[in-house]
C-alpha cells in the first residue's frame, strides 16, 4: 500500500515510521521517492482485520493524507533469495 503524509518533515516521517514499525501486521516499511512517502507490505487474515489495521494506522492518525491499497489476487511468483559471492582463498 502507498501512503500519502500531509507533513513530510523529518520529525513526522520518523514518528510515522516508528508507529508502523510497531505493528505486527506490518511485514514491510520503505521511505520512497518520488511519489508518496512510505510503501508498505501488510499481511493481515480478512477485510476486518484489514478495517482495524487501517482505523489503528490511518484513520486517526490526522498527518496520513492518502491511502492506496492494494490486495493480490494471485501470486505468479514469490521467491524471496539473494545470490551472496562466496569469497575464493588465494
Amino acid at each position: 500500500m502507498e501512503i500519502s503524509l500531509d507533513r513530510q518533515g523529518a520529525e513526522q516521517l520518523d514518528a510515522f515510521e516508528q508507529r508502523i514499525a510497531d505493528d505486527e501486521a506490518v511485514q514491510q516499511c520503505y521511505r520512497v521517492s518520488p511519489g508518496p512517502d512510505f510503501v508498505l507490505i501488510v499481511h493481515v487474515a480478512d477485510m476486518p482485520s484489514y478495517q482495524a489495521l487501517a482505523q489503528r494506522l490511518f484513520t486517526s492518525d490526522a498527518n496520513v493524507r492518502n491511502v492506496k491499497a492494494f490486495f493480490s489476487v494471485k501470486r505468479a511468483k514469490f521467491e524471496p533469495k539473494l545470490s551472496v559471492p562466496i569469497a575464493r582463498r588465494s
